[in-house]
């Protein structure tokens, strides 16, 4: 047996080890960071809502002053900008796993054909595309932002 025969199995195991380590952290990442955008969401709206819902249940002669009304209208457009930024952000580092996961399986040879005996990929081409295309996040901030105008709105016109 050559040395260098022996020298590239060496560094063939080293690559699938890596592989082996590197693969399933970076797909938990992109679920991990999917799954964080959605509980900020969530939390957020739900926070909004529960705001709207005490605001509407709360007397119309128990207004608050102007300075109040104002303090509380800055604290949700900030409440609201702070969840936007950290959605942003996790998508984000959602992007970028998703990125370096797609470099794997590509290295994997899990797009191209004949990885199945019929010829076939492992997986479809479009899933190195779909995620350019997802519009989870702007669902996310348009519901956020819309729950926010919604308080900020029934701030303004309750006097």
């Amino acid at each position: 047996m050559s040395d260098s025969s022996h020298t590239e199995r060496e560094l063939s195991r080293e690559r699938l080890e890596v592989f082996q380590v590197l693969y399933p952290l970076f797909k938990e990442e992109v679920f991990r960071r999917r799954d964080h955008m959605i509980r900020l969401s969530v939390f957020h709206n739900a926070f909004l809502v529960l705001l709207l819902v005490t605001m509407l249940a709360v007397s119309p002669g128990d207004t608050p002053d102007s300075t109040t009304r104002w303090l509380a209208i800055a604290g949700i457009a900030l409440f609201s900008g702070f969840f936007a930024y950290v959605i942003l952000q996790q998508a984000d580092r959602h992007r970028m796993a998703k990125q370096q996961l797609i470099k794997l399986e590509k290295g994997m040879g899990l797009y191209q054909e004949g990885w199945h005996g019929n010829g076939k990929t492992a997986y479809p081409a479009h899933w190195q595309t779909d995620w350019v295309t997802d519009r989870s996040v702007t669902i996310y901030l348009a519901v956020l932002t819309s729950l926010a105008a919604l308080v900020i709105g029934a701030m303004l016109l309750r006097s």
